[in-house]
């Protein structure tokens, strides 16, 4: 227990310090988002298949962790801007889903959710079992990979040509109780 919290001060000073104090300037406030969504624009005219934002991801991390000198607190920080990345991009694409309106898209989006945090939390666990300076970099790596898989997910109802479109509800028209012995039609 002694060595948690130690652990866990130096979690958080890793992502806490502001980009100055290190002179990464790929951790500049919005920087992650600019250059990932530039090169996810670039890969989007090019046959990059369904890989662009693993690689867009990656690239970014590569050229942070080295303006950085490979640090380990330079690829925890790289890292997590990444994952800050790619977070809000899943909870911006969740409030679309919800903003269409279909309650079944909306249940999808709070069951699968829910399922969603299981199963990250339970896959990426296992990079806090072992102790090491890269198994904190591997963990939010891991994080960063669920949150582009989410965030794929969800992509397939939004977009131009949706993949995944509700058909829509059917209501059945019948008679009202006193109308149907009336002769009515």
């Amino acid at each position: 227990m002694g060595r948690v919290y130690p652990t866990i001060f130096l979690m958080v000073l890793g992502f806490s310090l502001p980009a100055a104090a290190t002179g990464n300037p790929y951790l500049a406030k919005g920087e992650a988002g600019a250059r990932i969504e530039a090169c996810l624009v670039a890969a989007s005219g090019e046959e990059a298949g369904g890989d662009a934002p693993k690689q867009c991801s990656a690239a970014y991390f590569a050229a942070c962790a080295e303006a950085g000198d490979w640090t380990t607190l330079a690829m925890n920080q790289c890292q997590g801007a990444a994952l800050g990345y790619w977070e809000k991009v899943v909870e911006a694409r969740e409030d679309a889903v919800i903003a269409i309106e279909d309650r079944r898209l909306t249940d999808y989006v709070e069951a699968s959710g829910v399922a969603y945090a299981a199963y990250r939390a339970a896959r990426c666990r296992r990079f806090l079992i072992p102790m090491g300076t890269m198994y904190r970099q591997m963990h939010v790596a891991c994080l960063t990979e669920t949150a582009m898989e989410r965030a794929a997910d969800l992509a397939d109802f939004l977009g131009e040509e949706p993949l995944i479109v509700p058909e829509p509800t059917r209501r059945t028209e019948t008679a009202p109780r006193g109308a149907r012995g009336s002769g009515e039609r």
